[in-house]
């Protein structure tokens, strides 16, 4: 059958590679038994929460080595007020993953997600007692590195300039062509949980800041 990139074939084509794969990981997966599942959400585009599940485990691979993958299973929509306990263990099931066999789990341990994993934890926890959590070593960086930052007040004004103005030109369709056709860059937005988002935050700033200023001065009511 042709593979054509207008019609179905094509989609047919992706979804059976998908399939092949997802057949793959799910294979290792019961053969090396014992896992660990992380679980990580962020919004798209639409502001829907999207959640995505990951399995580590540790494999056998046909060179005789012991091997530690990281495989990605599934990502979902998170609607309001799901119970996303319940989502996970959908999510091992539907893919005969047994839930006995988990020995770690890890999540999003940012101040916007804390509280809603915190209570999640505990419920893997009544179900499986051997399922410990471990918190996102990643996130838990990324946290330090944002409270270091607060604690002095010329980089916590700093930064909160930076995202005042990516509200200024982002707010309005006119003011970011504007922007755009001035500096040929984009400005970005900063983050509490991941400070890499405030290092592309800053980069504009730091590449074109008299374009930036001479917008100002051009449209001082701008």
């Amino acid at each position: 059958m042709p593979i054509t990139w207008a019609g179905a074939p094509k989609n047919e084509f992706i979804k059976e590679c998908g399939g092949i794969v997802h057949g793959a990981i799910i294979n290792e997966a019961h053969m090396a038994i014992y896992y660990s599942i992380f679980v990580d959400g962020t919004p798209d585009v639409s502001h829907t929460e999207q959640i995505t599940f990951v399995l580590r485990f540790v494999y056998f691979g046909t060179d005789k080595r012991w091997i530690v993958k990281e495989r990605f299973l599934r990502v979902k929509n998170l609607e309001i007020g799901a119970d996303i306990a319940k989502l996970i263990m959908d999510v091992l099931e539907q893919n005969g993953i047994d839930l006995k066999n988990c020995r770690g789990q890890g999540y999003d341990n940012g101040a916007n997600m804390s509280g809603i994993y915190k209570e999640l934890q505990a419920i893997i926890l009544q179900k499986n007692p051997q399922a410990l959590y471990m918190p996102c070593s990643a996130h838990s960086l990324n946290l330090a590195g944002f409270h270091s930052a607060e604690s002095s007040v010329e980089v916590k004004n700093y930064f909160g300039r930076v995202q005042s103005l990516y509200n200024l030109f982002s707010g309005s369709p006119s003011r970011w062509k504007v922007l755009i056709e001035t500096t040929g860059l984009s400005l970005h937005q900063t983050s509490q949980t991941r400070w890499s988002a405030r290092i592309e935050a800053m980069k504009s700033l730091v590449k074109r800041p008299r374009e930036i200023s001479r917008i100002f001065e051009k449209a001082p009511r701008f």
